[in-house]
């Protein structure tokens, strides 16, 4: 994004990387992901954090201008996942792999409701 983009298209732009992102961590937290060194939990809860960053970029943009804010501001943000948390463990040379690092992976994981309204 170029510096001289308003504060519309900034909004813009970060309502489209929360879409993204919570589709991202929807998508991971079924299916994994295939980082050969962390874990499905580490990436979920990165993701988790791109979210939360979003949403504090756009808050700080309405405080200033006064514009309202995007709906894509109350989509609820995803729970922050056990880092050992693996969608499945079908990956058999990646789940060895991590098992050296120590620590017992998981497949529990938060319920998350899209539906839900939240801030944070």
């Amino acid at each position: 994004m170029k510096k001289d983009d308003g504060p519309i298209a900034r909004l813009h732009t970060l309502s489209e990387d929360i879409v993204r992102e919570r589709e991202h961590w929807m998508y991971m937290q079924k299916n994994g992901c295939n980082d050969p060194f962390w874990s499905d939990g580490v990436n979920l809860n990165l993701t988790r954090n791109h979210i939360i960053h979003c949403k504090t970029v756009i808050a700080e943009i309405c405080s200033e201008t006064g514009l309202p804010f995007p709906a894509e501001y109350y989509i609820p943000t995803p729970p922050e996942v056990d880092n050992n948390y693996m969608a499945n463990l079908r990956q058999k040379e990646r789940v060895k792999r991590l098992k050296q690092f120590g620590g017992e992976l998981t497949r529990k994981c938060p319920a998350y409701d899209p539906q839900q309204m939240s801030l944070f």
